[in-house]
């Protein structure tokens, strides 16, 4: 069965660019705008795979991996692996994202992309 990957984006170009990607590939996805959705998303459908913005506004991308994981563990069920994007490797956010999943600077190649998607949900 294919893999549920939630894409959390709050540019366009980029949820719509890596939301193609992951369709050619196979995988079946969900690309939302915000930490809020997001967190919806996760309680009405899950996924196996979260690849999530750091720089949002309102709920950046840590916010929102920290909810949603605390979601999961309150309601016993399985952690999901998480891939951070960012185009900021100055800020000390990609540090913090570093303890929740892997960090993958914008822009990225897309053949390492994928790999790094395909160990990420090779980790379930």
């Amino acid at each position: 069965m294919a893999k549920k990957i939630l894409v959390i984006d709050d540019d366009g170009m980029i949820t719509r660019t890596v939301g193609n990607l992951l369709k050619r590939e196979g995988y079946i996805t969900i690309v939302v705008e915000n930490g809020l959705e997001a967190i919806e998303e996760i309680k009405k459908t899950g996924s196996d795979l979260i690849i999530a913005d750091i720089r949002m506004p309102n709920m950046d991308g840590l916010e929102t991996v920290q909810h949603i994981k605390k979601y999961l563990e309150n309601k016993s069920k399985s952690d999901i692996p998480v891939i951070f994007i960012t185009g900021y490797a100055d800020s000390d956010a990609h540090i913090k994202a570093k303890k929740f999943g892997e960090v993958i600077f914008k822009p990225f190649d897309m053949k390492e992309f994928l790999a790094e998607i395909a160990k990420s949900l090779g980790k379930q």
